[in-house]
C-alpha cells in the first residue's frame, strides 16, 4: 500500500465531518467548502465576510471587542481597521438578515457579537441603544 504525504494509506478516506459543518439557527456554515446557506437560499460570502462569520460563530451569544476582530481578521488594530470592521459587519448583515434566533449586533462602545441562541436580553438593548 502507499502512504500519502499526510500518513494515510492509499484509498483510505479522510473523516473530515467532525467539526466542519455549524449550524447556527437556520444558518449552516460548511467550514471545508466555505459555503453558507441562511434558510433555504445561499448566502454568497466574500472571504473576510466568511472569516467574520466564523469567528463571531466561534464566540456566538458572547460580545467580540473590535480590537480581537479586527487583529484576528488583519493582525492589527486601529482607526482604520475599526472602519474596515463596520463596513465588513454591515456587508455581512445585510446578507444574514434572516437569520433567526442569531442576529449579528452592534453592542455599542464594545464590539459585536453573533447574539439570540440563548434568549437573553443583550440583544435588545444592543439594538435599541441606537447601535451603528
Amino acid at each position: 500500500m502507499a502512504v500519502t504525504g499526510d500518513g494515510m494509506t492509499f484509498g483510505e478516506e479522510k473523516d473530515d465531518s467532525a467539526s466542519t459543518e455549524l449550524t447556527l439557527g437556520n444558518v449552516s456554515v460548511d467550514l471545508a467548502t466555505f459555503k453558507v446557506v441562511v434558510g433555504v437560499g445561499p448566502a454568497n460570502l466574500t472571504y473576510q465576510e466568511f472569516e467574520l462569520l466564523r469567528y463571531l460563530a466561534d464566540f456566538r451569544d458572547r460580545v467580540v471587542s473590535f480590537d480581537v476582530l479586527s487583529g484576528l481578521l488583519w493582525g492589527s488594530t486601529g482607526p482604520k481597521e475599526t472602519r474596515r470592521l463596520n463596513v465588513l459587519v454591515c456587508r455581512l448583515r445585510s446578507k444574514l438578515r434572516n437569520s433567526f434566533p442569531y442576529r449579528l449586533e452592534t453592542v455599542r462602545g464594545r464590539g459585536y457579537g453573533l447574539l439570540g441562541g440563548t434568549g437573553g436580553g443583550e440583544p435588545a438593548q444592543g439594538r435599541e441603544g441606537g447601535a451603528n
